[in-house]
């Protein structure tokens, strides 16, 4: 299994934020890079950065 991403910068850059991004865009009706720039965005992408912190820890 691949590893998560555990820094916000990593993590932007990610496919698996892409994916996300894409999907949650959808859900609201705006485009990703509107959605993008939305401060629930940005607490999303903090928010999944610390579980996956956690369960990097977790697992060693």
């Amino acid at each position: 299994m691949a590893r998560k991403p555990t820094t916000l910068d990593a993590y932007v850059k990610s496919i698996q934020d892409k994916r996300e991004d894409a999907a949650n865009a959808k859900i609201v009706g705006m485009t990703v890079g509107s959605f993008k720039k939305t401060p629930q965005a940005k607490a999303i992408d903090r928010q999944i950065v610390s579980l996956n912190r956690a369960q990097a820890r977790k697992s060693k």
